[in-house]
């Protein structure tokens, strides 16, 4: 698919050390939407460019900047032009409130969760465009990850397997330990990454529970003990 002639001028600039904002920028290009010269990242991106957008907002919405023009569009804004040009058909929809809505309290709990969810570390030079602390969207997010974990270990086991019991003795002694935390951002980050790690185990013994393999469960706790170590060891 060719690229709409009104993205030929547009620049999208996002987050280098952001997994998730490499993967669906890069699916832009793949799919023919933007040129890759019109893909940059912030570590990457020259101080001219940067000079020309809203860096404080940048770091919580992903800009969309025109060459041509100067103007620049944040956000689900961003996407929906992108996605909108890309497939028209779909305007309409971007243009409903209650989609709009919905997309915009999704984009939010995202964006201000992006590093926790994909445990990335800020840049190792260049400009670093992590968003602000907002403890409400962490809890948010937290909430929600801890609700699908437990619908998912629920739908997995609706009679208690003791097999699980290592799992939610260790997962106890996490929440335990996390609740002594300190300081209110750390204890937040750490149930963050709690809540990443256990909707993973629980997404993963969903799908694996009903192939009867051997030592699953083990190694699929195995697995998320050192997942969440690796996530906290730095914080």
């Amino acid at each position: 698919m060719e690229n709409s002639k009104n993205l030929d001028s547009k620049v999208i600039i996002y987050d280098d050390v952001c997994p998730l904002c490499k993967a669906y920028t890069s699916g832009f290009v793949r799919a023919g939407w933007l040129r890759p010269e019109n893909r940059i990242g912030f570590a990457e991106a020259p101080a001219e460019l940067i000079g020309r957008i809203d860096i404080d907002r940048a770091r919580h919405e992903i800009p969309l900047y025109d060459r041509a023009t100067g103007e620049t569009i944040y956000g689900k804004e961003a996407l929906f032009f992108i996605l909108g040009e890309a497939i028209p058909v779909f305007k309409p929809l971007f243009r409903m409130g209650s989609f709009r809505v919905f997309i915009f309290g999704l984009y939010q709990i995202i964006t201000y969760n992006r590093r926790i969810i994909a445990n990335s570390r800020p840049p190792a030079n260049g400009f670093d465009c992590a968003p602000d602390f907002n403890g409400f969207y962490r809890w948010l997010y937290i909430g929600i990850m801890g609700l699908f974990a437990g619908l998912l270990f629920t739908s997995a086991v609706p009679n208690f397997d003791a097999s699980l019991s290592i799992l939610f003795v260790l997962a106890a002694i996490a929440v335990i330990r996390g609740c002594l935390i300190q300081t209110f951002r750390a204890r937040t980050d750490y149930f963050g990454h709690l809540a990443t790690v256990l909707f993973i185990v629980a997404l993963l013994y969903f799908g694996l529970q009903s192939l009867h393999i051997p030592f699953a469960i083990p190694s699929i706790t195995l697995l998320g003990t050192w997942l969440f170590y690796r996530r906290i060891i730095k914080l």
